[in-house]
């Protein structure tokens, strides 16, 4: 689908799909979801530069995600979908600027679009063309990136407040826990990924935006946009290292428990080892053995029993091994 985004008044007008043009305005942005090779081969007429592919724009490589061709700057990004979800995912975004006139070429629904686009809907929002949505989106974009980072530190605390809470006051098992931060910690990952992908693509906007794409308003804003991935970065990389911490204190705590289990069943086994020799050696039933036909024989028996356990019970106690 191809959605055709006018100006009037410095707001967008939506106009609509394939090759129907606004009807007032210039038309200013290009937004290609999901399209079809036949869409891909209007937006080509329309903009007279080729449209990526949806392979293409899923390489890695810095040089197929960022480039110039044809006069145009091609310019691919991951951005965050369903950043409000337990499952955060990424998805690749093509920014093409053609002199003053923007596409997208995108195969999911980053939230990010649809708010730009409500705010750039308003009456005297001061858009002048292409660029200015490019700029727009891409502030967006780092907004909504910000937001979900904000999201991550919040469930970062509450694991933080689950794995250093007393054993007899956790809500749920470490297992859990453990697989909380697991989760989390994709999360940042994928954060991490789409920030470092955006970053790349801000350095080759500023490399490439000389006067002729950016005016001296749109150079500034894209120093700030610059400045706000970078802190970004920085926050990322402290949350990662809070994951790894967390994780690490939760295996740590999680071989503790078990080590507990491993010393309670061999402090029983030691306790019981004196009275199962005492109950071993009057079980032989040798007929030498004169306490088996004295009454007293079986209460002594038991008495050494009871004895054995206290003895080595208190020793235990004594060296502070319980």
């Amino acid at each position: 689908m191809i959605t055709i985004h006018g100006l009037v008044d410095g707001a967008l007008i939506t106009a609509a799909i394939s090759n129907a043009m606004p009807p007032e305005g210039p038309a200013v942005w290009f937004d290609l979801l999901e399209p079809t090779e036949e869409e891909d081969a209007d937006a080509e007429k329309m903009l007279g530069v080729a449209v990526p592919t949806r392979d293409e724009m899923q390489e890695i490589e810095a040089s197929s995600r960022l480039y110039a061709e044809d006069g145009a700057l091609y310019m691919t990004a991951l951005v965050q979908v369903r950043s409000d979800t337990a499952s955060p995912q990424l998805t690749p975004v093509t920014f093409i600027l053609v002199g003053n006139r923007l596409a997208t070429v995108r195969y999911d629904r980053p939230r990010s679009f649809d708010i730009f686009r409500t705010r750039a809907e308003r009456p005297g929002f001061g858009l002048v063309d292409g660029r200015g949505v490019l700029l727009g989106l891409l502030e967006t974009i780092v907004d909504r990136l910000a937001d979900g980072l904000e999201r991550i530190g919040a469930e970062l605390e509450v694991s933080s407040s689950a794995v250093f809470r007393p054993r007899r006051e956790r809500e749920k098992g470490l297992e859990e826990t453990i697989t909380a931060i697991g989760r989390t910690g994709g999360a940042v990952s994928r954060a991490e990924e789409s920030i470092v992908s955006l970053s790349r693509l801000f350095h080759f906007l500023a490399e490439h935006a000389g006067r002729d794409r950016l005016d001296p308003e749109g150079r500034a804003r894209l120093v700030t946009l610059d400045h706000d991935i970078r802190s970004l970065a920085e926050h990322v990389r402290s949350l990662d290292a809070k994951v790894d911490f967390l994780l690490s204190a939760t295996l740590g705590l999680v071989g503790l428990e078990q080590n507990t289990i491993v010393k309670i069943f061999s402090v029983l086994a030691v306790i019981f080892m004196p009275p199962t020799l005492i109950a071993s050696i009057y079980g032989m039933n040798f007929r030498a053995m004169p306490e088996l036909d004295q009454p007293w024989g079986y209460p002594m028996a038991l008495g050494l029993m009871v004895a054995s356990v206290a003895v080595t019970f208190a020793m235990f106690k004594w060296k502070r091994w319980l």
